[in-house]
């Protein structure tokens, strides 16, 4: 099971990579949100699974897992460029339903992360989370406002989304910090 969550961690890396390499057309674009999106519910499905039994071996994937999230987004983020053309209405509707499908699944990725806080405490691995956390929101604030440029006819939308995260994002990193 170890090397299954290393390789759901590490695929998306190099995936994206590779994908960040091309221009920044809207199905690239779409690709790395689903990409993302697969990675965050991998590594929910991995937080869920952890347990007083097993955290103090597996605890360390989370911050583990969340910086691997942040490398793939940071690499993305390097590849947005500022000439690249805005995306027609009906494309930038579809990118928003495929950064919708991120908001939820991250959301529930960081509902899991508090669930499991408690145990964090008793391991010593609050400190490595929140900080794995924090890096991963600015990383993704980057990413949502370059893409709210490309699609300013869905900005309200995307806006919504990116809003809604930023309060679980909060709320994960208050229940982190105390």
């Amino acid at each position: 099971m170890k090397f299954f969550s290393q390789l759901v961690s590490f695929v998306p890396v190099v995936v994206l990579s590779a994908v960040g390499a091309m221009a920044q057309s809207s199905d690239t674009v779409i690709t790395a949100i689903e990409a993302f999106t697969a990675t965050s519910s991998a590594l929910g499905s991995t937080v869920d699974g952890l347990n007083i039994l097993n955290f103090a071996i597996s605890g360390f994937e989370i911050a583990q897992g969340l910086g691997n999230i942040t490398t793939a987004v940071t690499s993305f983020n390097a590849e947005f460029s500022s000439i690249t053309p805005v995306y027609t209405d009906p494309v930038a509707v579809e990118v928003v339903n495929v950064l919708t499908t991120f908001v939820v699944v991250h959301q529930q990725l960081l509902n899991i992360i508090i669930g499991k806080h408690s145990l964090a405490a008793q391991f010593f691995l609050t400190a490595p989370i929140a900080a794995a956390l924090r890096a991963l929101e600015a990383v993704v604030d980057v990413f949502a406002f370059d893409l709210i440029a490309l699609i300013p006819t869905q900005s309200g939308p995307a806006m919504t989304q990116i809003s809604a995260l930023n309060v679980t994002f909060t709320e994960c990193l208050t229940t982190y910090s105390s």
